[in-house]
């Protein structure tokens, strides 16, 4: 299912994980829209007191704490308290990240 398009200048997560063979943890990845479906990568956040071995298992811990944090503003929640939830959970911001995407991943 397809997205409705949002509002230039409007925010979209993924979960993910952060890191390398030497531990994954679990992180989320903000994207900021700069046009009619053009987004460009804003921010990386990580939650460094949980590392795994399986990258699996940091994108699964990372996408329920993204559902939760969603459930707040399809409540009515503010963005705020979608930050705030995820800042609680231990999520620290990471600055100079790079996202590494799979040969057969699209880029939207």
């Amino acid at each position: 299912m397809k997205e409705a398009p949002l509002p230039p200048g409007r925010f979209r997560y993924e979960s993910g994980s952060y890191g390398g063979h030497g531990g994954y943890m679990p992180s989320i990845f903000g994207y900021k829209e700069t046009g009619p479906d053009s987004w460009v990568e804003h921010l990386c956040l990580v939650k460094p007191d949980a590392i795994f071995d399986e990258e699996a298992s940091a994108s699964e811990m990372a996408e329920r704490h993204l559902a939760a944090a969603r459930t707040i503003v399809d409540s009515g929640g503010s963005p705020q308290e979608f930050a705030l939830s995820l800042r609680h959970e231990g999520y620290k911001s990471v600055s100079d990240f790079h996202i590494v995407r799979s040969p057969n991943e699209e880029r939207s």
